[in-house]
């Protein structure tokens, strides 16, 4: 499954993340993956993607196409080939909407389960697909992260445009979720990325909990990576740390970013897809100084 595609050019950080432009054969498109901490790895799922989240630079040019299964799965054997550790537990959290690709998607989890199991982040869109996600006799993942990022209509449709509403969303949730066993809900989280000026006030920010509270998951609260593609940013750290407190205080259970998902070369909303055989491409030009 190798020959399906070929890693063109790698980045690595002090950081310790390791980001390759993986080129397409078919096509001559390419993607992005990344290596987290030597042993986590994740892939892309569509070439660009069609939610075309404002902040996010792996949608700014839209989408071009879906990834094959032999493509998932190039990405990830193609970096463990060129590794000295075997690849742990992988993420389809790259460029692209996962749901969007879902059969796809569903059959390279599946296959993973046994050697590097997988895990997922979506917007949630179709609501259809996050449903069979969700049962309990659904594709087997290693983890199911749902972005949310909002706790208000005006403000999800702002940042999350080709995303589902929240009202449908959290009813699907509250639905789904006490129906799950204890094991499948450990495996359930919602996500929040903090940006600046647009989701980070208290009244936004009690919204959301409301909203959470009720379905007990854990919340990823994520710190905002820049990109060039955005004029959007983040907030300082004392900010971000005083919005952690006060979900704390409104009853969730929050984890703050890792320092992976944190660096300039491949944190989160950094990746990018290209779609012709730009040979002359520097994979340090698609997100900030690396």
């Amino acid at each position: 499954m190798i020959s399906a595609a070929s890693i063109e050019r790698e980045v690595a950080s002090p950081g310790g993340n390791r980001r390759f432009v993986v080129r397409m054969a078919s096509d001559g498109a390419a993607v992005e993956s990344v290596l987290y901490r030597g042993d986590t790895l994740c892939v892309s799922s569509q070439v660009g993607c069609g939610v075309r989240c404002p902040f996010c630079a792996s949608g700014a040019s839209g989408v071009a196409r879906n990834l094959t299964l032999e493509e998932l799965f190039a990405q990830r054997d193609l970096v463990a080939a060129s590794s000295d550790r075997p690849i742990a537990r992988v993420t389809v959290s790259g460029a692209g909407e996962p749901l969007h690709n879902h059969e796809v998607v569903a059959a390279f989890v599946d296959a993973c389960r046994d050697t590097s199991p997988a895990s997922v982040t979506t917007t949630g869109a179709p609501l259809v697909h996050l449903a069979r996600w969700l049962a309990q006799d659904g594709p087997r993942h290693n983890g199911l992260t749902i972005s949310v990022h909002a706790g208000t209509e005006d403000v999800r449709a702002r940042l999350v445009p080709k995303g589902p509403a929240l009202d449908p969303l959290f009813a699907l949730l509250n639905d789904a979720i006490p129906r799950a066993s204890r094991k499948r809900k450990k495996k359930i989280a919602l996500a929040y990325l903090v940006i600046g000026g647009q989701n980070d006030h208290d009244d936004e920010l009690d919204a959301f909990a409301a909203r959470a509270r009720p379905l007990d998951l854990f919340v990823h609260l994520y710190a905002y990576n820049p990109v060039p593609t955005s004029p959007h940013r983040g907030v300082d750290r004392a900010r971000y740390e005083a919005i952690y407190q006060r979900l704390v205080d409104r009853g969730l259970r929050v984890r703050m970013s890792s320092k992976a998902r944190t660096e300039d070369n491949g944190g989160c909303g950094t990746l990018v897809a290209l779609r012709g055989a730009r040979r002359g491409y520097d994979a340090r030009d698609a997100c900030a100084t690396s």
